[in-house]
């Protein structure tokens, strides 16, 4: 289970810029820690942050951003409250991982 300790920070900083999508984000993220988070860890991580105010998020049309919260977040988080993780469709992210692999 993720306990968002290493992957909240991680992913916001992953969510580079309005617009992002999520093979987008999981390239920064590989870039960042030289790893792709695990479909948990994002899904667990953006729901965090969505309910922190710190990232936004409209996965149908595949899109995530940073707030102004969160673009001016510190650069170490605290821990976040829990939150319900993001819910992606059943193979949604595989294949975003799969893209960006490709």
């Amino acid at each position: 289970m993720d306990s968002g300790w290493t992957s909240d920070g991680w992913i916001l900083r992953s969510i580079a810029a309005t617009g992002s999508t999520l093979r987008g984000v999981i390239g920064v993220a590989d870039y960042l820690n030289h790893a792709i988070p695990t479909e948990e860890e994002f899904t667990g991580a953006v729901g965090r942050l969505v309910a922190a105010g710190l990232a936004g998020c409209d996965p149908a049309a595949d899109r995530y951003w940073l707030t102004p919260a969160g673009q001016a977040s510190p650069t170490v988080l605290p821990v976040l409250s829990p939150a319900p993780p993001l819910t992606l469709p059943p193979g949604v992210f595989a294949a975003a991982v799969r893209a960006y692999l490709g």
